[in-house]
């Protein structure tokens, strides 16, 4: 029971003993009343003994609620409550007995007012007893069963009076049914009564508590100010050191009047620009200004400024050289002791070397890291383009989708490093082969895709056999060995009744497959009569795998430990998933992923693995001690889903473990493509207790400043930079500066991709916060990692002993 329900309790128990004096007292001078009443129908001693019994219960009521009044601290409020309930069924019983003298009187007058009396003593219980609604049922039913017993003997024993008992009695029935329901109706009343004025409490000690602290706060930020106008006054003689630490300073510093006329440049704003201050002295900034300023840009900038407020942001300026440089700026207004703007300040940093990192992460954000060319992301954003162009426009491009054929014969035989250097080479090679305005992408694997525009089918099939051909005719020398490979190719028309992406990739696909199938080394266009495309499997076989994985729960948890560089133990878990088809194999992720995410169905695969690893935690939390947290990667389909935050919300609100156990992990690609619904779920859900961390860090960033906008904890940084960066200084220059922009954002870093020493080495060198790789922990089933409790300790040791005997 939560504080709230014992405050809640405590209210009703003191409710119930306020009632207890008057009520009690009512029933002795009731009691007293009805003895005189009855006293010349019932036995005097029988009708003693009643009026005793009911005076002693009334007695021992109004001495519990003494001892309430002056112990109510010694015990809690259930106990309290409970004896009050027990006293109140005794002197239910005790008015029970009321209906005994029935069979005494043979008064039709008296006897009617059994009912009265009954009804009355239950009815008038409704407000005094309905705090509690079982002390309720406690006081009411002995006595409304012990009269609807009499009422059915006596019509079941006198046939002149059956239906009048009959019918007293149903009505007897109806009536104490009603005042049930009155009575539950008004024990909820008081109990949501209660509810809310505990809460509005709680709300009014908060807020005045903010209350307090915000005086507090504005007390010291007072007297700070008075501290500090103490210390500017004080600090006019130091003037001329100050000048000195601008001279020094490592930023650029300019100055200008009111107007916008440079007064004074910094040594630093010298070195920056190439200007010395007698170049730019007397004249506006418009000096630095190159030819790729944002002109609404500068205009909102002098329009802050010169309304009072503060600017900053990034521009792109000429230094004297001609060259273009970089910097990140500060400007704000200075005020005389009037209030009146008489200059303006602005602090630069040199940031074109930050810049040009940054491009290099964007460049390799949407080109292959192997052979240059357009990657996969890029690629599926300039087809969702084309297929928007066709459907606003009505004009016709075409999808070329590319298999090679026999490539994994070089790979084996000659090992990955030839096979990467094929696709290098045939890479190079194909770009001759497409226009300026068509796309060549590398999709993955072998797999090569064209982009075709304004393309009809005529001219797309023309295309992809002149590719086809083009990779035939290739020779791949490789150890002094000739090998030549083919080509599967599919081609898709995408048109205005193209619907999306996912569409005509599925036609590409399919063509493709059915090339393959038709003999390999072949052009295969799709068409949507031709019954041989719909029967190929291609990526179906995969979709219909997975459908029937999620149907037979065939998909298993997996995890990966993730180490902390400081103390080298695994503090969080990163779930991964695995499908056992019916032979038993199981399958990676790589396998069926995306063929999930293409068609639609890797929301399901969330749902699976969220719901299975939320209650593998409720049943083993007590055996992960020292697990600080689980990671779950959710896709780009689950990322600003509604139905999927109402499913974790409803998770999360269900889980007796704390949501800070949970971290989810979302791709940097999915999180940019939308960011404004990525940035709504992921507050959504970080409210509840959870973390968020971005995975895949540099393999899809176009701006760092995209990362400011996103309320994550962490960032994991793409294993393309991560496993080479011990012998590659490129790219340990990148996972270092990720990491630094990381730290200075307040976020924590992971790496992935730790195959060695060398690289956790390195990584540790530059202050990573975890990393995640074979080297530090390969994959294993979820259960691996729990710990034994005492009593699986005890049931090992009982089972010993059995199998010793």
């Amino acid at each position: 029971m939560d504080r709230h329900e014992q405050v809640v309790l405590k209210n009703q128990a003191l409710l119930l003993y306020q009632q207890t004096p008057y009520a009690n007292i009512a029933i002795i001078f009731t009691v007293i009343a009805l003895y005189w009443l009855f006293i010349d129908h019932v036995s005097a001693d029988v009708l003693k003994i009643w009026s005793i019994s009911i005076c002693l219960i009334a007695v021992c009521r109004l001495g519990l609620w003494y001892s309430h009044l002056k112990n109510k601290h010694l015990a809690p409020a259930i106990t309290w409550i409970t004896r009050h309930v027990w006293l109140t069924l005794l002197m239910g019983f005790a008015w029970a007995g009321v209906s005994t003298f029935y069979f005494l009187i043979d008064d039709v007058q008296i006897n009617t007012l059994f009912y009265v009396l009954v009804c009355g003593v239950t009815t008038a219980g409704v407000p005094v007893l309905s705090v509690w609604f079982p002390a309720y049922i406690a006081y009411t039913l002995p006595q409304v069963l012990a009269l609807l017993g009499v009422t059915f003997y006596q019509g079941y024993h006198d046939p002149s009076t059956q239906a009048l008992s009959y019918f007293l009695f149903i009505a007897l029935l109806i009536y104490y049914s009603m005042l049930l329901s009155l009575a539950r109706r008004s024990y909820k009343n008081v109990v949501n009564e209660l509810n809310l004025r505990h809460k509005n409490s709680l709300l009014v000690n908060e807020l005045n508590r903010e209350v307090n602290q915000r005086e507090e706060l504005v007390q010291n930020r007072t007297q700070e100010l008075l501290t500090v106008n103490a210390q500017l006054k004080a600090s006019q003689a130091h003037m001329l050191t100050l000048s000195s630490a601008v001279e020094a300073s490592p930023n650029g510093i300019l100055i200008t009047d009111a107007e916008g006329i440079i007064q004074y440049v910094n040594p630093r704003c010298e070195h920056i620009t190439g200007y010395m201050a007698a170049d730019v002295i007397g004249k506006t900034p418009e000096v630095y200004r190159s030819d790729h300023h944002n002109n609404e840009m500068i205009e909102e900038m002098w329009a802050s400024i010169r309304s009072g407020k503060e600017w900053n942001g990034e521009i792109q300026n000429r230094r004297k050289s001609g060259e273009l440089y970089w910097i990140k700026e500060y400007v704000a207004p200075i005020r005389n002791d009037e209030g009146t703007i008489t200059h303006f300040v602005a602090i630069q940093e040199d940031i074109t070397e930050a810049r040009v990192l940054a491009n290099k992460l964007s460049y390799q954000a949407t080109h292959d890291n192997l052979t240059g060319l357009i990657n996969r992301t890029e690629f599926e954003r300039r087809l969702i383009e084309l297929v928007q162009d066709a459907r606003q426009h009505d004009s016709v491009h075409a999808l070329c989708f590319i298999d090679l054929d026999q490539f994994k014969v070089i790979n084996d035989t000659c090992g990955h490093i030839a096979g990467d250097e094929l696709l290098r080479q045939l890479g190079q090679r194909l770009i001759g082969q497409v226009r300026k305005s068509d796309t060549l992408a590398r999709l993955g694997g072998d797999e090569f895709a064209i982009l075709m525009r304004h393309c009809d089918p005529g001219q797309s099939e023309k295309v992809a056999t002149e590719v086809r051909e083009v990779i035939e005719l290739f020779q791949f020398v490789w150890d002094s060995r000739v090998f030549t490979i083919g080509a599967s190719i599919g081609v898709s028309s995408i048109h205005r009744h193209t619907t999306d992406m996912t569409e005509v990739l599925k036609q590409a696909d399919t063509a493709c497959y059915a090339a393959k199938n038709a003999g390999r080394n072949r052009v295969y266009i799709y068409q949507d009569d031709d019954k041989h495309l719909v029967e190929q499997q291609g990526e179906f076989h995969w979709v219909n795998e997975i459908k029937l994985a999620l149907t037979e729960n065939r998909f298993e948890l997996f995890v990966q430990p993730i180490t902390s560089a400081k103390s080298g133990k695994a503090e969080i878990y990163e779930v991964l998933l695995r499908l056992r088809n019916k032979q038993g194999d199981l399958s990676p992720p790589s396998a069926f992923l995306p063929s999930a995410e293409r068609y639609n169905l890797s929301d399901k695969v969330d749902r699976w693995v969220l719901e299975k690893t939320f209650d593998w935690l409720e049943k083993h939390i007590n055996q992960v001690p020292d697990l600080r947290k689980i990671a779950i990667n959710l896709s780009g389909a689950s990322l600003g889903n509604d139905e999927m935050l109402k499913l974790i919300s409803d998770l999360f609100e269900k889980a007796r473990f704390s949501a800070s156990k949970i971290k989810f992990e979302i791709t940097e690609t999915a999180a940019i493509s939308n960011l404004r619904e990525a940035t709504r779920f992921i507050s959504e859900l970080s409210k509840l207790g959870c973390e968020f961390s971005l995975d895949d860090f540099g393999s899809g960033l176009s701006s760092f400043g995209y990362l400011k906008h996103l309320p994550v904890k962490s960032i994991k940084i793409d294993g393309m930079f991560v496993k080479d960066m011990a012998h590659d200084p490129l790219d340990f220059e990148m996972v270092k500066s990720i990491n630094d922009i990381g730290h200075v954002m307040g976020l924590k870093t992971i790496a992935e991709f730790v195959e060695n020493e060398d690289v956790w080495q390195k990584l540790q060198s530059i202050g990573i916060d975890y990393g995640q790789g074979y080297h530090l922990g390969r994959p294993v089933p979820i259960d691996s990692i729990l710990k034994p409790t005492q009593n699986s300790s005890l049931e090992n040791s009982i089972k010993a002993e059995i199998r010793a005997t």
